[in-house]
């Protein structure tokens, strides 16, 4: 029986070929694992479902933070830093929304590993308030962190609707409260009585300070009342100096 010299070339070209292959991958197997790894701690932002976009058609407003447009941010997310991220942050379902690279929609990130995003020259982090407060969980905007005081503001939309004989039109009425967390307890604070209920000791330095920078909590309301937050602070830290 004569052998069929082609087959055999093929053969043996074949068997060389996958040993080759063989060897290759197990040669480098431990390092890309440790790649892969790696690369997913990093990459995990970018998985998440599709935003449900809102009808322009339906919905006159959109209850988005300063527009509907994504703008550049930095994202700490599974306390990984993700700097030049395209964001926008939706106050009404209480969701932070990344535009993936390279395409035109974006995905909801699981708002539970979201640690701080910055956007806007703002700082927004999640919070899960005790239910003794009555707050509802969902992206805060930090004013002041201090080691002792902390100032939030929170931004709610709610839905309202107007019936036409043409159509019905849903509409969001906005809504904007600053929230103080002093002793793991949240306080509303709106101006300087507030702050005095709160640090009673204080009343005095506190209306003199208010009085002396000339502090308008009607106009400057986040101005006003974040310089007095980092004042009170300051108010906290000498008297709890040894």
């Amino acid at each position: 029986m004569q052998a069929n010299i082609p087959q055999i070339r093929q053969y043996l070209s074949f068997l060389c070929l996958a040993v080759i292959c063989y060897t290759s991958v197990h040669a480098q197997e431990a390092p890309a694992g440790n790649y892969l790894n790696q690369a997913d701690d990093y990459a995990y932002i970018y998985n998440g479902r599709l935003e449900p976009v809102y009808s322009m058609v339906m919905y006159k407003e959109l209850p988005y933070y300063r527009n509907a447009d994504y703008t550049e941010a930095s994202i700490v997310y599974r306390n990984n830093y993700y700097p030049n991220q395209k964001v926008r942050l939706d106050l009404f379902k209480e969701q932070l929304i990344l535009l993936l690279p390279g395409k035109n929609y974006g995905i909801v990130l699981d708002d539970r590993k979201v640690n701080k995003v910055s956007m806007y020259n703002k700082t927004f982090v999640w919070l899960s308030p005790p239910k003794e407060s009555k707050l509802k969980n969902g992206y805060y905007m930090q004013l002041h962190a201090g080691k002792n005081i902390q100032l939030f503001c929170k931004e709610t939309y709610s839905l309202e609707k107007k019936m036409s004989q043409e159509r019905v039109t849903f509409y969001f009425d906005r809504a904007k409260r600053y929230y103080l967390l002093h002793n793991n307890r949240y306080r509303t604070v709106k101006n300087k009585t507030a702050f005095s209920k709160s640090f009673p000791q204080y009343k005095k330095q506190i209306n003199q300070f208010v009085k002396e920078h000339k502090l308008d909590f009607k106009q400057n309301p986040d101005e006003s009342l974040t310089t007095l937050a980092a004042y009170c602070e300051e108010l906290t830290n000498s008297t709890n100096k040894p």
